[in-house]
């Protein structure tokens, strides 16, 4: 099973590295610039005027905005917590991989420029009593050695904070890991109430995943909003701006029905667990598959 899991990762990544919006129109680009230069000259002049049409169509509309405000809405931002927390989970991809191989690790959390971590530090002081665990390892070791909780280790220990009181875990490259390797870590109790925290663009997945590989009583607490509901989408030309959302998007849409369909998720577009009723017990997901 290993085999196969490294397998499937590393298919992921190099369809995302093809799939990728800005990939994708510089590659229509490139193909029509150099048709231009064949005896398929007219069908290159096609190419190239529909990769100018795409490009002034995401520099010009806010596509991206509006395909990411449905998966961003999903799990509205957290008005209230409970006065008891027994766990708060907060998921990797907060570090630069090239930035801290190359320059070193950040001297603190703006330098890491991370609302997740920034979360994580606010309710792990609220909830002192709660077990504190960070999920995240690498697909690559930074340096050839370290993982990314090995480089948050060491952030969080820079700004004073205990890191004997914090779990680690280092061995998970994607969501599906995050979810099985931190269970098999904790061996959350079935009554425990746990928090949830990743980007707002990746919740849903994040939480259909942990759902899904058995933890219960899990509250989603989403942080880093790229969209405002209250207000118009930011049509203003910019296209590398526009891109970025567009390719936040299609990642996290790309990213749930692949895992749905793998059956890594418990729904293909996964919402919050319905409040039960006044003297109902909550419902419980299923048993996770052994892989």
């Amino acid at each position: 099973m290993p085999l196969v899991a490294d397998f499937q990762l590393t298919l992921s990544k190099l369809f995302w590295l093809v799939a990728e919006p800005a990939s994708l129109l510089l590659s229509l680009w490139v193909a029509g610039c150099a048709l231009l230069w064949t005896r398929w000259w007219r069908a290159g002049r096609s190419v190239v005027c529909l990769s100018a049409a795409l490009t002034v169509a995401v520099a010009m509309f806010p596509i991206g905005q509006a395909l990411l405000r449905p998966i961003e809405d999903r799990f509205p931002p957290v008005v209230s917590l409970p006065a008891r927390v027994d766990g708060i989970l907060v998921l990797g991809g907060v570090i630069d991989y090239y930035v801290i191989g190359k320059r070193g690790v950040p001297s603190s959390l703006l330098a890491a420029g991370s609302p997740r971590l920034d979360a994580f530090i606010e309710l792990a002081r609220r909830y002192p009593a709660a077990k504190h665990v960070f999920t995240g390892g690498s697909i690559e070791l930074i340096d050839g050695k370290d993982t990314e909780a090995d480089v948050v280790r060491r952030i969080f220990a820079r700004i004073g904070l205990d890191t004997t009181r914090i779990i680690f875990e280092d061995q998970s490259r994607n969501t599906y890991e995050n979810a099985k390797f931190s269970r098999e870590l904790v061996k959350p109790e079935p009554e425990e109430t746990w928090l949830l925290i990743t980007s707002a663009r990746h919740m849903p997945r994040a939480y259909g995943t942990f759902r899904k590989a058995g933890w219960q009583h899990l509250i989603a607490y989403p942080i880093d909003f790229a969209t405002d509901p209250n207000q118009p989408f930011d049509s203003a030309f910019r296209l590398g701006h526009n891109l970025n959302f567009l390719s936040e998007a299609i990642r996290e849409y790309v990213g749930l029905a692949y895992y749905y369909k793998l059956g890594r998720t418990d729904a293909l577009f996964p919402a919050p667990d319905p409040a039960p009723a006044d003297g109902e017990p909550s419902a419980k997901p299923e048993t996770p598959p052994d892989s």
